[in-house]
């Protein structure tokens, strides 16, 4: 009795991810050198003042208000 032996298949590999982008809904492009200077303040704040914040903090920690003047 013969039997047939099979080939492994090499294992494929993932599609890279691509490149995120926030402007999902291409925003940027109608709005003005002033606004797109207001959208860069922003998330420089962001990046700089709440993202470290958030780190820390658990999906029911209250918000961290320090980093925000009210």
């Amino acid at each position: 009795m013969t039997t047939a032996t099979v080939a492994a298949k090499p294992a494929k590999q993932p599609k890279p991810l691509p490149a995120p982008n926030s402007d999902f809904y291409e925003v940027y492009e109608t709005l003005s050198a002033e606004e797109l200077a207001t959208v860069k303040k922003v998330r420089a704040f962001m990046e700089a003042k709440v993202a470290p914040s958030s780190r820390n903090t658990g999906w029911m920690t209250p918000f961290p208000s320090s980093c925000c003047r009210v």
